[in-house]
């Protein structure tokens, strides 16, 4: 009889097989943690001195940027800006248009053109949108007053009520979150066919579809959509600056601003630095949280 051959691996070739993805990797890694997580790491060692950009780093004062960050009222506005920026992002830009994709999705003849003007509003540019929202909300003749007064109602400041400024910022994104709702969309109709089928025969058909089958299957997605609304939010800067520069009174002054101030205009280092540490733990607390839930409920 005659013996098997065994193939025999060189172990050259298992070396390169093992080496070659890092070689690919090894730059892109490189430049992430350059890029990424050397200015954190900076930001923190910045924060623990009274920084000297002329003769850096300039005097040591240890925790004394935080403790004195955390005595400011302005400091706490802020916090408390981003916050309910946070709560109206989410009931606005975040079920909004979860339940527009739920719609568009139980249409058949114009869903492909919805589709098409949809998508539309994320291709203007951020600053082209705050030119024309703040034409919109103007008080003397922008459109909005227009519609209150068609219905009757009293024209409002908009943008400079610090009652309705917050709204006035989040608001457009509702109706430029096509992208949103197009990725909604996709993830509800990867929804197996077998599936919704086996459910309209067993009687599950309307809310019962949404909440029992359409939900529990897009719920990866969805709960991707509130980690990023959650971080992008938090740390909100260019909208309520182009806006209305952290203003009136303070009253649209996120996290975000008050770092860009502090560094820009205060020139303080130090305290900008104390700041954004702060906000990169808070997020990735929030984060971690979210995360903490999405695996009980899977458990």
């Amino acid at each position: 009889m005659k013996k098997k051959s065994s193939l025999k691996i060189p172990g050259g070739y298992l070396f390169r097989k093992k080496i070659t993805p890092w070689c690919i990797l090894a730059l892109p890694m490189a430049f992430t943690v350059w890029l990424k997580y050397y200015p954190i790491f900076s930001a923190f060692f910045i924060s623990l001195f009274r920084y000297d950009p002329i003769n850096p780093p300039g005097q040591f004062v240890g925790l004394q940027n935080y403790i004195g960050m955390f005595g400011m009222q302005h400091y706490w506005d802020a916090w408390k800006n981003t916050f309910i920026f946070l709560l109206l992002q989410i009931s606005m830009c975040f079920f909004i248009p979860l339940i527009q994709a739920l719609l568009l999705n139980e249409l058949i003849r114009l869903q492909k053109c919805l589709t098409t003007l949809y998508i539309l509003p994320a291709l203007i540019p951020t600053s082209v949108n705050v030119i024309i929202w703040k034409w919109i909300w103007h008080p003397d003749y922008g459109v909005a007053n227009q519609i209150v007064k068609f219905f009757g109602g009293q024209p409002q400041a908009w943008l400079s009520d610090p009652a309705l400024v917050k709204f006035c910022i989040i608001f457009p994104g509702v109706l430029g979150g096509g992208l949103t709702v197009l990725l909604y969309l996709s993830a509800i109709q990867g929804v197996s066919t077998d599936i919704m089928e086996s459910a309209s025969l067993d009687g599950c058909t309307g809310f019962g579809k949404i909440f029992h089958i359409i939900l529990p299957n897009i719920s990866f997605m969805i709960f991707i959509q509130l980690i990023m609304s959650v971080i992008t939010t938090m740390q909100l800067l260019d909208a309520p600056y182009m806006y209305a520069s952290g203003g009136p009174s303070g009253a649209s002054t996120t996290q975000g601003i008050f770092i860009y101030n502090a560094f820009n205009q205060d020139l303080n280092y130090g305290r900008g630095s104390a700041a954004s540490v702060i906000l990169l733990l808070v997020i990735a607390a929030l984060t971690m949280l979210q995360m903490h839930f999405e695996k009980a409920e899977k458990e």
